[in-house]
Formats: structure tokens, sequence, C-alpha cells
């Protein structure tokens, strides 16, 4: 029996989470038995390779979110001659992608040395380069047109299962190596040779389940707006990497080091919350390609308030665990001594910023669902400008609080355009409603600090054992006032939504899909 279009959305986002909880959890350990065995300069070096190395994804980005677009409405057709032909354009534009990526790598790997403040050797950083890159090329490029595929069909989560597998082998692969005394370099050769597999066994899934048509003519006129779509995402790279890249010049790899044991956490929850894009995105431009305005309004107040609740929840939380988190986390790093890794001024803008990027979350979906790319392409430009001009401005005189102020002043701007944007153009609501889900989410975080505030003498976190406590604590107090406020501002929307999950659960007989 198919599944319902809801049914497609809950189990993509379900496992979607699933994978960003293991990809957060194993994040954590591989930095932080990097900084115990071969200390903060290497784990600075690793992370601005990484950050450098994914600037090149602006060239594959265009094309992957042109493609979805153009997919939407030839698998709501069931039309398989023309999403093999969309598939097979998007096939020969990544396979020139791949031959530029080389280019860059070997430019980075003779360059990094050069632009980068670190204790590390030319040949140890030009080795990390390659090697890490070969995962990098090998994960991002291969396998890209069937997970978009994949994406396009409500099917992410056939992706993303297999994604959680090679995360969790990568990590025990990764603790055995390090743990038994390989160096960096063949720790990482590891990762690189564990990523190898997943494109590889995707491609033959998807090739075998679609029975897509080999030899055909490649539609390039299909996916023509992936220039539009590539201008946005080079903007959103570029404020997405601004902080790392200026830190990388301007500061130390220690810097770099104490910016990325923040982000790690910071990151990690925001794509725990992104999933809710990856995995409903799809599911709008289902209803944007049938024209249902009825049925995206009803789903995006359903979505607004889900998204809401959990930024409510989530960063209220983050406000209070994350510099006892980073205090544990780095007292056992090699060179914990001299380094300062508490930063609390840093720590609310940045915990701040996060939370304003994971408030567009519903209206970027939509935008996107709709395929309105050249419509808000300016509005990335502007937000990757304020970004790079404060940061720039800010960072001789406050390091990583003034690259925190860049990021929380371009997250502010760039969410209220995305909301202006929707209320506009594409669903029928009012910007000031828009307003009052911001408010009602500060409104949220702030009480429950609030009320933990008041209670925290009750306990001293210098244990895991004590943070794990305080951390269920927290959950608690911000579900509770985060429900009960639902219920008092929002108890239609909340109705709906408890309504979405009982006939997408228990699977009812005779209702329309959401």
């Amino acid at each position: 029996m198919a599944k319902t279009r809801a049914q497609k959305s809950f189990m993509n986002v379900g496992v979607m989470i699933i994978y960003e909880v293991v990809v957060l959890v194993c994040g954590l350990i591989t930095p932080k038995l990097i900084l115990i065995h071969y200390g903060s300069a290497y784990n600075g070096v690793v992370s601005s390779i990484t950050q450098f190395l994914s600037l090149i994804t602006i060239l594959r980005a265009g094309v992957a979110g042109a493609t979805r677009v153009a997919l939407y409405k030839t698998l709501a057709d069931g039309d398989i001659l023309a999403t093999s032909r969309i598939v097979r354009a998007t096939e020969i534009f990544l396979r020139r992608i791949a031959y530029i990526f080389i280019g860059y790598l070997v430019i980075l790997a003779l360059g990094f040395k050069l632009v980068a403040d670190t204790s590390v050797s030319w040949e140890e950083c030009a080795s990390l380069v390659i090697i890490i890159g070969l995962g990098t090329f090998a994960q991002y490029y291969f396998g890209l047109t069937y997970q978009t595929l994949l994406t396009a069909d409500q099917k992410n989560y056939i992706y993303y299962i297999q994604q959680t597998l090679i995360t969790i082998a990568n990590t025990v692969i990764a603790v055995i190596m390090i743990e038994n005394g390989a160096s960096i370099q063949a720790f990482k050769m590891g990762s690189a040779v564990v990523f190898v597999a997943g494109p590889i066994l995707l491609s033959m899934y998807v090739k075998k389940k679609y029975k897509l048509v080999k030899k055909c003519e490649p539609d390039n006129a299909a996916i023509n707006q992936k220039w539009d779509v590539m201008g946005l995402a080079i903007a959103n790279i570029i404020h997405e990497n601004t902080d790392v890249v200026i830190l990388t010049f301007f500061c130390s790899d220690v810097v770099v080091s104490v910016y990325m044991v923040y982000t790690l956490v910071i990151n990690g929850l925001k794509k725990v919350l992104s999933v809710f894009t990856n995995g409903l995105e799809a599911a709008f431009g289902n209803m944007w390609a049938k024209n249902e305005k009825g049925a995206i309004k009803r789903n995006l107040g359903i979505f607004e308030l889900m998204i809401y609740s959990f930024i409510s929840i989530v960063f209220s939380c983050t406000m209070v665990l994350i510099l006892p988190f980073v205090a544990l986390y780095t007292v056992d790093a090699k060179d914990r001594a001299m380094v300062e890794y508490i930063h609390p001024v840093y720590a609310v803008i940045a915990v701040m910023a996060q939370a304003f990027f994971c408030m567009r979350l519903p209206y970027m979906t939509l935008v996107q669902a709709a395929g309105r790319y050249k419509e808000t392409r300016n509005g990335s430009f502007f937000e990757a400008g304020i970004n790079l001009a404060l940061s720039l401005s800010l960072v001789p005189f406050l390091s990583l609080v003034g690259v925190a102020i860049g990021t929380l002043a371009a997250d502010i701007f760039r969410t209220i355009q995305y909301a202006k944007y929707c209320c506009d153009h594409l669903v029928d609501m009012t910007y000031m409603q828009v307003v009052k889900r911001f408010g009602w989410t500060i409104m949220n975080i702030a009480l429950s600090m609030g009320v933990y505030f008041l209670i925290s003498g009750l306990f001293k976190i210098e244990s895991w054992g004590m943070w794990v406590i305080v951390a269920m604590v927290m959950v608690v107090i911000s579900s509770l006032i985060t429900l009960i406020s639902a219920f008092l501002f929002y108890k239609k929307d909340l109705m709906e939504t408890v309504d979405v999950f009982k006939r997408t659960l228990f699977k009812r007989k005779g209702k329309k899909h959401n």
C-alpha cells in the first residue's frame, strides 16, 4: 500500500532526526579524541581544512536545488522519461564539477599553510587537505544526483538510513585507530575509505528501483534555474563559512579550535532542526505542483508550531548547558592548561544567532518548494555581506565575539526577509502573525531560563552525570512551558498538529492526506 504524503514526511523527518543525532554524537567523539591525542592545533587545522573544502560545494548546490524543483513535477506525473532526462543532465553537470574540485584540492593543498597561522608543518597540512578532500569528493559528488532524486520523491529516509550506518562505522574505525596510536593522516584516510562506499551503494539502489532510461537526451532546460540557485548557494556558503575563514586568517589555530568546539554543539542542534526542511520540502513541493493552496496554508501553520516549539525547548536548554558542556568536554585536552575555552559572551550570541537561523526554516522550506530562488537570492547576498562586513570590522578587536555579532545580525535580517516574502507572495497570512511567532518563541526561552535560574542553586555541574541530570530538568521545564503557552496562544494549530500525528500514525481510513 502506497504511503501518503504525510506518512512519507513523518518517516523522512524521523529518520533524519535519528541521523542528525548520530552525527551530533559521533561528531563530538572524534574531535575530543583529536584534542586528547593530538592537541588543539591539529583540531583547529582539521576544522579549517574541512570548512575550506566545503566552499567548493557552491558549484553543486545550484544544480541540486534546481533538479529537485524540476523533479517535483515529473515525479507527480509519473513521467519516467522526463525524470531520466533531468537526472542525465544533472549527472553531466556534476562530472564537470568533479574536475574543478580536483584543481581546487591541489591549490588548497599547496597554499593552506601560507594563509593559516598554525604550528603544523606544510607537509602535514598538505597531506591532510588531500586526504580529507578525497572523502569529501566521494561523499558529495558521486551520489548527489541519486540523493536529489530520492529527496524529490519524498524517499530521503533511504539515503539517511545508509548515512547513519556509515557515520557509525566511520566513528568506530576512528576510535580504534586513534586509541591504537595511528597518525592523524592514517585515521583520516580510514574515514575517506569508509565514505566511498555510500555513493556506490546508493547509485546501485536508485538505478534498480526507478528503472531510469539510461540512453536519453539530457534535459538541460529543466535545470536552467541552477544558476539562480547557485547564486543563492554561494551567498549562503559565504555566510555559513565566514566565521571560520576569517578566524583562520586573523587568529591562531587555537582560536579556531575553540570556535569549533562551540560550533560542534550549536551547529549540530541546528542540523537536527533543519531536518524538517529536508524532510518536508518535497511534501510542500508536491502541494505546490498540484496547486493545493489550502493544504499549503494549513500545513505551514502546523510546521511553524512544530519548529518554534522545538526552538523554544532546544535553545533554552542550550543557553543553560553549553558552557558546562565545553568545560567538561575540553578538560582532558592535551594543551588544556594553555587554552581558554570558556567564553560566556560568545556562547550567548552564538546560540542566539542559530536560534534566529532556525526561525526561518518554515519560510525557507516553502520558498524552496515553490522554486522561488531567483526572487529571494538578493536577500542571501545581503545576508552574506552583513556577516562579512561586521565580522571583518569587529574580529581585530573582539575576536570570537566579533564574528558572532556578524552572524547574529545577518541571521536576523535573512529570517525577516524570508518571512516577509512568504507573506507577500506565497501564502495568505500577515507579517504580524510571524512577528507574534517570534515573540512567542523568545518568551518561552526567557521563561524557561528564568525558572531554571531560580532553582539553579540546587545544581553544581562538575561531572557528566550532573550535566545529564540538569539537561533532563531543563528539557522538562522548557517542554512544559512551551506546551502550556502553545495551548494558550496557538490552541488551533496545536490541535491540528495532534490530529495529523493521529491520522498518520494510526492510518485512519477515509481521511485525505495532508
